[in-house]
């Protein structure tokens, strides 16, 4: 081999080189760009979520406030039984 063929053997190399090089800066901005815009699309969906379950959550405590109003002696008993309740898990715990 020559000098000449080590060169352009060289150049080729180094032509084969740049050209996967960008192929890759190519491949990784896409990559970045999805993750991007995959980023933007879940954060637009869990603002949504997050804003279906506070609407839900107000709606709720609104129906309980006027099941309450509504009959507020089942609900007094309702809040006795339920600490009753919690109060003899409590104490059995405990035993334990």
């Amino acid at each position: 081999m020559d000098k000449d063929n080590i060169r352009k053997m060289a150049d080729t190399i180094t032509k084969d080189g740049d050209s996967a090089l960008e192929h890759v800066r190519d491949v990784a901005d896409n990559a970045w760009e999805k993750g991007r815009q995959a980023w933007k699309d879940l954060s637009v969906q869990g603002k949504d979520a997050m804003a279906g379950a506070q609407k839900s959550t107000e709606e709720a405590w609104e129906d309980a406030q006027k099941l309450v109003q509504k009959h507020p002696g089942k609900a007094v008993g309702i809040a006795l039984a339920v600490g009753v309740a919690i109060g003899a898990l409590l104490a059995f715990r405990k035993k334990q």
